[in-house]
């Protein structure tokens, strides 16, 4: 499957081309409906004074505007809402080109990331195994007895699955929160707080695909 996974990979690269490998040229080409409003003046700024990580915004019309809260040599973070966050990260493969990686963040009740894959041409890449199937299960103690009452009690009141995922302007790395407790009554989370597993998961990129750690 990871044979079959890489390509796929390298045809994209290959089609899409491998001379877009730095995060302003890709950040500049980066379609309008990833972020939209935000325009290419608004993006050439975004990128500006990169000694300060935070504090940078730019006008996207009537939908306001978007604060940079992170940015390095591979990464950007943007806050583009009040409840709404973009991450881009340029992620290694082994044959030396690159892929993007989008996570986007909309944040209620409780927090719930998506993440995203494309080329370096910004065609999305599909996901299969690039990153892990997360689900509920994904946060719960490995020797919990799953038969047991109390558990399958507790279990009952997790209806959805809000994740949230960080991922590391320094490395290729990242972080998944299970964002359940501001989702639950009080009561229901006391009841699962303790079969679920310490947040964060933390995941590496292997220049193929996220493993955890």
């Amino acid at each position: 499957m990871r044979k079959f996974i890489l390509a796929i990979i390298i045809i994209f690269s290959i089609v899409s081309g491998v001379s877009a490998q730095d995060l302003k040229t890709i950040f500049l080409a980066m379609p309008e409906n990833m972020i939209t409003g935000l325009d290419a003046v608004g993006k050439e700024k975004l990128l500006s004074n990169t000694n300060d990580t935070t504090g940078i915004t730019a006008p996207r019309g009537s939908f306001g505007e978007v604060e940079r809260i992170g940015i390095s040599s591979d990464y950007i973070s943007l806050q583009t809402s009040e409840a709404g966050t973009v991450q881009i990260k340029l992620l290694p493969l082994i044959n030396e080109s690159k892929i993007i990686c989008v996570v986007k963040t909309v944040c209620g009740k409780a927090c719930d990331s998506q993440i995203q894959f494309y080329t370096t041409q910004w065609f999305p890449i599909p996901q299969n195994d690039l990153f892990p199937k997360i689900n509920k299960d994904t946060f719960i103690i490995a020797n919990t007895d799953k038969n047991s009452q109390e558990f399958r009690n507790a279990y009952a009141a997790l209806d959805m699955n809000p994740i949230t995922i960080d991922l590391s302007p320094d490395s290729t790395s990242l972080e998944i929160s299970y964002d359940i407790e501001n989702y639950l009554t009080g009561e229901d989370y006391k009841m699962i707080e303790p079969f679920l597993i310490e947040n964060p998961k933390r995941y590496t990129w292997d220049k193929l695909s996220f493993k955890p750690e």
